[in-house]
């Protein structure tokens, strides 16, 4: 508060000038952007309707199984090709106790 009082004359008028023209400028900004903010709004609301429709008609089942049902082939290649990468590690060089054991040896 001191300083405010001890302020000149004319500052404090020019604060609050200069506050109301940063208030008017965001106003102004929120005005100028809300034909794009609500045309997103409503192109979202449009999606979701139609996909609500959509998905209205299916058999509803747990996300667990439908997870499962997604991953589990990729999962297997994936289990089965580290496998043999291992084995295969291992059987060319079966002192190495990690990657860069490996690696190293070659």
């Amino acid at each position: 508060m001191a300083a405010v009082a001890s302020a000149e004359e004319g500052a404090i008028p020019l604060i609050v000038i200069l506050l109301a023209l940063g208030l008017l400028l965001s106003s102004l900004f929120v005005v100028w952007t809300a034909p794009i903010l609500f045309a997103d709004i409503l192109a979202d609301a449009l999606l979701a309707a139609g996909l609500y429709r959509c998905l209205r008609g299916l058999e509803r089942q747990h996300w667990m199984l439908a997870a499962v049902k997604r991953t589990v082939i990729p999962f297997v290649l994936t289990t089965v090709l580290v496998a043999g990468a291992g084995w295969g590690m291992q059987a060319a060089v079966p002192e190495a106790r990690s990657i860069g054991g490996v690696l190293s040896s070659h």
